[in-house]
Order: structure tokens, then C-alpha cells, then sequence
């Protein structure tokens, strides 16, 4: 009998071993071994004299340097754009704030290719602003183009990544006691006082964390700086595609390793830095009715919320009209629409039913890693949280084209899957959506109540029936949470994508692009309008649910 129950515990222990390790396992074959095939690619493909032509390359020095650069101004944009938000939704009550605060956020889940077609409505040539001025100015050419070059990509990554300011420093606001500043108050400091010592001291790692993690998106950004760059103006993301788009392996390789280097670093220092803004108490803090403040500080919070409002929301609401209206040729029509209804290689259709198709299948596996991920992490034993930790944010710290050309060069061409590479897209999405999936789990692991957990271990339930019947239910709103940002996250993923993808692999996303290139602008339009709709949906849900306390993902 003892023997019978060695044995079943022997085999439970092995099956819950293979379960959590399964997400381990396929992490390191579709992202660690590609990337380090890259690397290797990099350092002993094309030898040493291809490592210093390519690292001394006048075009590297340039795409590099503008890289950096336009990292750091974009940060500083999104930072100047969001700070002032994030004490306003912390310290501020108003009628509808939680309804501006949801406006201010939602650009963060739009796909970045869509806000390309967005920017291009509201303040690109022959856009929103740019009409509007040739009538006050009564020009029959173009005024204004926002849309193109470095300002286009600069505000559009001010767009796209001030709201992580917002979430990020507000959060971290709302743990800061009231208690704190009342008694500097007292003491006689002044308010530049309170905020130099006080305020600033408590929300820095949040600051720093934001800092980071926007100059981490700014730096490997690809569909913003692919179509507002216009070929002029790279990233060594967009570099690193052109090179493998023109048979420049070597180069591609090499680019590739610099680039894993450097989003290594920021990615560890991401993790550092948002280790130490983790842990504050859950305490009240100071809040203000707007209309109790002074008229000047009134009238400056609203011009910053209808400006702010402007910037974020224009762009958005600007794609319903890009569905239906030509800019440059400056009529509506219900081509866009009709598009999306036509099948063929050079319809709509064919791409949306692949995006639904492979985000539902990269929800569900991004869900089923997500799972075993936080379950991992939970764990108490030596050295687990950190490791599962760094297999789930690498995803973050690898850029989506890299990790594109590393399943192309470790898995496409070994296992013959170039010419139809459907299996890759779907891997290529799922590995994206598992920082968010298990993210997103963890939370809503480490809300559960043990002593719920102990009782049903009292009362004799088998690991499968504590599982099924206790820790998924309780899991429900985290798991739905995950399987949304995953969807969000899928369906709107372009990168690795058009790297991988046949035409007959089209995505919307891709087709967004491709319709842009050949200035199809209103059926961009209608497929942006889509994917608008659904990040909409999906966006609205996590809302729901974070009220709940289940939303920490974003």
C-alpha cells in the first residue's frame, strides 16, 4: 500500500514538474535558442572584418546615433505630457475623471501602426489641421505636416507612451500619506519644498521606472519610424529589416546583437528599478476637489486636460473619419469599407480573418505559458521567482524583429517553413503576449486568499480538484484579463509579422502598411477602424475588471 502511494506521488510529482516546465522549455526553443543563433550569426558569421565594417559603417553611426536621440526626446515628450496627467488623475476629483483618466490611457493599447494612421488624419498633409489652415490662411498647397520625419515620430511616441507616465507615477502617488505633507505644511515648508522632498523622493523608482521602460518601446520602435521615417530616418530595428530585406545576413546579425545588448540592459534595469516601487502601503492620500483650487491653477489644469485630450484622443476618434475619407484626394468614399469585405490576396478579408485566427490561437497559448509562469513565480524556493521572472520579461528586452529573424534563420529554414511561415506568426505573437498573460495571472495569484487554499487541503481535494475547483475560479478575472491584453496584443502585432509573413499570411495590421505604401489610404483606414474597435473592447474590459483589482497588467 505505501509502495502504490510512492508511486502516485512519484507520478504526480512528474507531471507537475513537465506542466510548469513546459513554458520554460518552449521560451528557451522559440526565443532563447533563436536569439542566441542570431548572436552567434552576429559574431562568427561574416567574421571579424564584417563585425568592424559593420560597427564602423558611417549608416551604422547614423542609425545608431538617431536611435539613441530620438529615444531620448521621445522619453523627455512623454514624459512633459504625462507627468502633469498623473498629478492630476492622483491629486484631483472632478465630474467624469475616471472617464478622462480611461481617455488619457487608452492610447497604450492601440497597435502603433494604427496611430500612424490616426497622426496621418489629424496632422499630416492634407489632414485636420493642415484643412483647417488653408482655409484661415487661404492656401491652396499644404501648411502644416506633422506627420513625417522626426517631429511626426516624436509625437507620435509622445502619444503612444505618455499614458505609461500617467498609470505609473499616478499609482505611486495614491500610496504617498497624506500625513506626510500635512505636517511639512506645518513645519512651514514651502510647496517647491514639499515637492523636492517629499513627493519627488516617494514617486522616483516609479519615475525611473517609466523613464526606462518608454526609452526601451521608444528605441526598438519600427512601424512609427518605418512609416513616418519614409526611408530617411531608422532605428536599428528598422535597419536591422532592411538589411535582411537586401540578403545582408551579416549585417543583419551583427545590428541584431548590438541591439540585444543594449535592450538587455534597459530590460534589467526596468526590473530593478520596478522591484523597488513595489511594496507601498495601501494608505490615503492627499486628494483636492478642482474647484476648491485657485483660479489660476484651474484654469491651467484645464487647459492641460483639453490639450492633453487634443493630442490623445484626435488621432483616435480621427480614424472613424480615415475609414470614409481621402485626404489627399479630399472626398469620402465607401471603398475602405468595401475592402474589408473582399477576399482574394488583395482584399480585406483574407488578413482578418488571419489576425482573429492567430490571436485567438497566441491568446490561448499565451495563456496556457501564462499560467505555469506565475505559478512558478509564486514559489518560495531558492532562485525560482528570479528565473521565472527573467524568462517572462525577456519578451520586453528582445526586440519583436530580432526575435522575428531568429525563428527564420533557427526554425523557418531548418524545418522548411519559409513559404508558409503560419506557425511562426502565431509563436512570434503568443512569446510577445506572455509578459502581460503572466503578469496579469501573478496579480491575481498573489489576491488569493490561502486560507481558502488550506481548507481545501483539510477537507481531502486532490491536487486536480483544488486546481479545477478552487484556484482557476478564483484565477477567473486574472486569466480574463490575460487572455484580453494577449488578444490586444496580438491582433495589433506588425512587427515580427511582416518580417515572417507571406501575402497570404497578411494580418490587418500588415495590411494597414501595405496599404499605406501604395497611398490606399481609406482602406488603411477601415482595417485601423477594426482594430481600433477591438482594443476598444478590450481596453474597456481591463478597466472593468481593474476596478475589481484585477487590472494590474497595465
Amino acid at each position: 500500500m505505501a509502495d502504490e502511494e510512492e508511486v502516485v506521488k512519484k507520478k504526480n510529482r512528474l507531471v507537475k514538474y513537465l506542466v510548469l516546465g513546459t513554458p520554460f522549455s518552449i521560451l528557451f526553443a522559440f526565443l532563447v535558442f533563436p536569439v542566441f543563433t542570431v548572436v552567434v550569426e552576429g559574431i562568427l558569421g561574416g567574421g571579424v572584418d564584417s563585425l568592424i565594417t559593420t560597427i564602423g559603417s558611417p549608416t551604422t553611426n547614423r542609425v545608431f546615433t538617431f536611435t539613441i536621440g530620438q529615444a531620448i526626446i521621445s522619453t523627455a515628450a512623454s514624459f512633459l505630457l504625462g507627468i502633469p496627467g498623473a498629478f492630476v488623475f492622483a491629486r484631483m476629483e472632478f465630474p467624469g475623471r475616471n472617464i478622462v483618466r480611461a481617455l488619457f490611457v487608452v492610447p497604450f493599447v492601440l497597435p502603433p501602426i494604427v496611430v500612424v494612421v490616426g497622426f496621418m488624419q489629424v496632422f499630416g498633409s492634407g489632414g485636420i489641421l493642415d484643412s483647417i489652415l488653408k482655409v484661415l490662411l487661404q492656401s491652396s498647397d499644404s501648411v502644416l505636416n506633422l506627420a513625417t520625419g522626426a517631429p511626426g515620430i516624436i509625437l507620435a511616441h509622445a502619444f503612444y507612451n505618455a499614458p505609461l507616465f500617467i498609470m505609473m507615477v499616478s499609482s505611486s502617488l495614491k500610496t504617498l500619506p497624506e500625513e506626510m505633507e500635512e505636517i511639512a505644511e506645518s513645519l512651514g515648508a514651502s510647496r517647491t519644498g514639499i515637492l523636492r522632498r517629499i513627493i519627488f523622493p516617494h514617486i522616483r523608482s516609479s519615475l525611473f521606472a517609466a523613464s526606462i521602460l518608454t526609452f526601451l518601446f521608444c528605441f526598438m520602435s519600427f512601424p512609427i519610424v518605418l512609416a513616418f521615417g519614409q526611408g530617411r530616418l531608422m532605428t536599428l530595428e528598422v535597419q536591422i529589416w532592411n538589411a535582411f530585406r537586401f540578403f545582408e545576413y551579416d549585417k543583419a546579425s551583427i545590428l541584431a546583437f548590438i541591439q540585444i545588448l543594449i535592450t538587455l540592459v534597459l530590460a534589467y534595469s526596468y526590473v530593478r528599478t520596478e522591484t523597488s516601487t513595489s511594496g507601498y502601503a495601501d494608505v490615503k492620500s492627499r486628494v483636492r476637489e478642482l474647484a476648491e483650487i485657485g483660479t489660476k491653477w484651474k484654469l491651467v489644469t484645464i487647459s492641460y486636460i483639453s490639450f492633453a485630450l487634443f493630442l490623445l484622443m484626435g488621432p483616435m476618434l480621427a480614424i472613424f473619419l480615415s475609414a470614409v475619407h481621402d485626404p489627399f484626394r479630399d472626398q469620402f468614399t465607401l471603398d475602405g469599407l468595401a475592402y474589408l469585405m473582399q477576399g482574394g490576396l488583395d482584399g480585406g478579408l483574407v488578413p482578418l480573418f488571419n489576425s482573429l485566427f492567430y490571436g485567438g490561437l497566441a491568446t490561448l497559448l499565451s495563456l496556457l505559458l501564462g499560467i505555469p509562469l506565475a505559478y512558478v513565480h509564486k514559489s518560495k524556493r531558492f532562485m525560482l521567482p528570479g528565473i521565472t521572472s527573467v524568462f517572462t520579461l525577456l519578451p520586453l528586452g528582445i526586440s519583436s524583429i530580432t526575435m522575428a529573424y531568429g525563428l527564420m534563420l533557427a526554425v523557418a529554414v531548418p524545418l522548411g517553413l519559409t513559404t508558409n511561415p503560419w506557425p511562426l506568426i502565431i509563436i512570434a505573437q503568443t512569446i510577445i503576449g506572455v509578459p502581460f498573460s503572466a503578469r496579469s495571472i501573478q496579480i491575481a495569484w498573489e489576491k488569493v486568499n490561502e486560507d481558502v487554499l488550506d481548507q481545501a487541503d483539510i477537507l481531502g481535494a486532490s491536487r486536480m480538484q483544488k486546481l479545477f475547483f478552487v484556484e482557476l475560479p478564483l484565477l477567473a478575472p486574472g486569466i480574463l484579463v490575460a487572455a484580453v491584453f494577449s488578444f490586444a496584443m496580438a491582433i495589433g502585432e506588425m512587427s515580427a509579422t511582416l518580417f515572417l509573413a507571406q501575402p497570404e499570411n497578411s494580418t490587418l495590421s500588415v495590411a494597414i502598411y501595405r496599404n499605406l505604401a501604395v497611398r490606399n489610404f481609406v482602406q488603411a483606414g477601415a482595417s485601423a477602424l477594426i482594430l481600433v474597435l477591438i482594443c476598444l473592447v478590450a481596453f474597456l474590459v481591463i478597466e472593468y475588471l481593474s476596478e475589481s483589482g484585477y487590472g494590474g497588467a497595465l
